[in-house]
């Protein structure tokens, strides 16, 4: 019995070429830029100073160090951003084998794996809508956002 596995260039080429993934794969960028958007928003009203440059990582370091977090917030927001800078800056790294697999897989994929990449990447994108959302809705008198 022969193994259909897709070496990990070849797969990245895949996912390179798959309208589906790279559509989620943007969704994602956009869903992620709206949070840091209403996140910006959110720490103007504490008065917390960001400059405008400030992407996500920052903006959650600085709910962090404001105090503006409960554990569970700073888990869930350091998830987010560790997920969404993954995807935005290491699937080569990790198909090319410059970096350890950690969040995704690399070995013994098939090409209908794509879709494992696809889900995972909507869910992500789904994520980011729902805690955009909650931050947008957040009362700025509370002590804490989340």
């Amino acid at each position: 019995m022969s193994s259909n596995f897709v070496e990990p260039q070849e797969f990245f080429r895949l996912l390179h070429d798959d309208i589906e993934f790279c559509s989620s794969l943007g969704r994602v960028m956009l869903t992620a830029g709206m949070l840091e958007t209403n996140l910006r928003r959110y720490l103007d009203t504490k008065a917390v100073k960001f400059t405008r440059k400030d992407t996500l990582g920052a903006l959650v370091n600085k709910l962090k160090q404001a105090n503006l977090l409960t554990e569970n917030g700073k888990a869930h927001f350091s998830d987010l951003t560790k997920k969404r800078n993954y995807l935005a800056h290491n699937l080569y790294g990790l198909f090319s084998k410059e970096l350890e697999a950690t969040i995704l897989p690399r070995v013994q994929l098939v090409s209908v794996d794509t879709a494992l990449f696809i889900e995972k990447a909507e869910s992500l994108a789904e994520d980011f809508v729902f805690f955009a959302n909650l931050v947008a809705k957040a009362d700025k008198f509370e002590d804490k956002l989340l």
